[in-house]
């Protein structure tokens, strides 16, 4: 009984910790548009939101490679902010780039927080 406890705590865990990326990720989004539409720039964007992103970026792969998940998901979780900074910018190149990396995050933290029986491999007997 108490292992099905933590399993249902760790599925809300989850479940919490990729609503509030998708959350942070929307607000990014909002405010990228937002400050954007004011914005009379030669790229369309205030030249901050590259270094903002940027910097996001980079905390989530350190994070990730230091062993923890959630660098995954905050690197997952800021691809939809640079796809509408490629969308304000009419950068579209970065749009195929954003999902292929997102995709790959997000399997990253998806893979992290699978069951231990499903994330382990059975021995291969050749």
């Amino acid at each position: 009984m108490f292992v099905d406890m933590r399993r249902e705590h760790g599925a809300t865990t989850r479940s919490t910790r990729i609503g509030l990326a998708g959350l942070g990720s929307c607000a990014l989004v909002a405010a990228i548009v937002a400050t954007s539409s004011h914005d009379g720039s030669a790229i369309g964007a205030p030249a901050y939101w590259a270094w903002i992103l940027t910097g996001i970026q980079v905390v989530g792969l350190r994070t990730a490679a230091s062993g923890n998940a959630s660098g995954w998901l905050l690197g997952a979780s800021v691809q939809f902010p640079w796809i509408a900074y490629a969308l304000v910018t009419s950068q579209i190149g970065f749009i195929p780039g954003c999902v292929i990396s997102g995709a790959v995050q997000a399997r990253g933290y998806l893979r992290r927080h699978q069951p231990a029986s499903r994330n382990r491999k059975e021995p291969v007997y050749a």
